[in-house]
C-alpha cells in the first residue's frame, strides 16, 4: 500500500515556524517605526506646529465640535451674535477646523478690564452650557491656517 500518498503536509512544521517569526519581526518593526515617528514629532510639546499657519494667542476660545452631526448651529448662531453686539465690541477670529464644520471663535479681549472680562465669561460659559458641543477655554494657542 502506498501511504505516503494519502497525508503530504503543504507546509512542514519548520516553514510554519519561521513564517510566524518573520511575520512578528516585521510587526514589530512597523510598530517601532512608528512610535520613533511619533517620539520625534512630539519632541516639543508645548509648542504647537502647523504646515503654514500662524500662531495665534487667545485669551479666550470658544469651541464649536461635532460627534458626526455637525456643531450647534444655532447656539453658533446666538453666540457670535452675543459677541458681535456686545457693548465693548471684542476683536474675534473664527478658525475652521474640520470637515462636519468645527470651529473655534477665537478672543483676545483687550478690549476690557478684569471684571468685564469675568463677566463677558461667564455669560458665554451660561450660554455653552445649554449645549453639548459647545466648550469654553481659557488662555489657548490656535492656529490660522492660510
Amino acid at each position: 500500500m502506498y501511504y505516503h500518498h494519502i497525508y503530504k503536509p503543504k507546509f512542514s512544521i519548520m516553514k510554519k515556524a519561521a513564517l510566524v517569526i518573520l511575520a512578528m519581526l516585521s510587526l514589530t518593526l512597523i510598530n517601532c517605526k512608528t512610535k520613533s515617528k511619533a517620539t520625534a514629532s512630539n519632541d516639543k510639546p508645548n509648542k504647537t506646529v502647523a504646515d503654514d499657519g500662524t500662531k495665534i494667542q487667545c485669551r479666550l476660545v470658544v469651541s464649536f465640535w461635532s460627534v458626526a452631526s455637525g456643531i450647534d448651529g444655532p447656539k453658533y448662531d446666538e453666540i457670535e451674535a452675543f459677541i458681535k453686539n456686545h457693548a465693548k465690541k471684542p476683536a474675534y477670529e473664527v478658525i475652521p477646523m474640520g470637515r462636519e464644520g468645527e470651529k473655534d471663535i477665537c478672543l483676545s479681549l483687550k478690549e476690557m478690564n478684569k471684571d468685564e472680562i469675568k463677566t463677558f465669561i461667564d455669560d458665554l460659559n451660561k450660554m455653552a452650557k445649554t449645549s453639548d458641543r459647545v466648550r469654553v477655554t481659557e488662555n489657548q494657542e490656535r492656529i490660522k491656517r492660510p
